[in-house]
């Protein structure tokens, strides 16, 4: 396990929409480590697969002293809005006020290929 590089805005791996985890294997259990190391040497809150260079539906996060992980994510936001000021590895340095889902629903799975449900509310449902 090795902190990697983060990609940056300009960088096609960004924009590129993502591959479904179909192997929950050594190499996804690797890279679900690698993104914990690099997201905590940043430091950040999360830190998803793409921003590393890989096209795969992982992210990793580190909020209010939960570290987690979520491979294959589907999302269900609340209207309820809030605002906050918000940054990105992807773009350092700059951050905004970016208004977001109060809460979220995350359901997906570790890398075990067990399934998992987060929910969250403020910094937790922004990541």
């Amino acid at each position: 396990m090795s902190i990697q590089t983060i990609r940056l805005f300009g960088d096609p791996v960004l924009v590129t929409p993502s591959n479904l985890v179909v192997d929950f294997d050594k190499e996804l259990r690797n890279l679900v480590r690698d993104l914990t190391e690099t997201m905590q040497a940043a430091p950040g809150a999360g830190l998803a697969a793409p921003q590393i260079g890989v096209p795969l539906r992982v992210f990793v996060w580190d909020v209010d002293e939960e570290l987690g992980h979520l491979i294959n994510p589907t999302l269900d936001l609340s209207a309820d809005l809030q605002e906050g000021e918000e940054g990105c590895l992807s773009f350092p340095e700059l951050r905004y006020e970016t208004p977001r889902a109060f809460r979220a629903v995350a359901k997906g799975f570790n890398m075990h290929g067990e399934p998992v449900t987060v929910e969250g509310t403020e910094l937790l449902a922004r990541c």
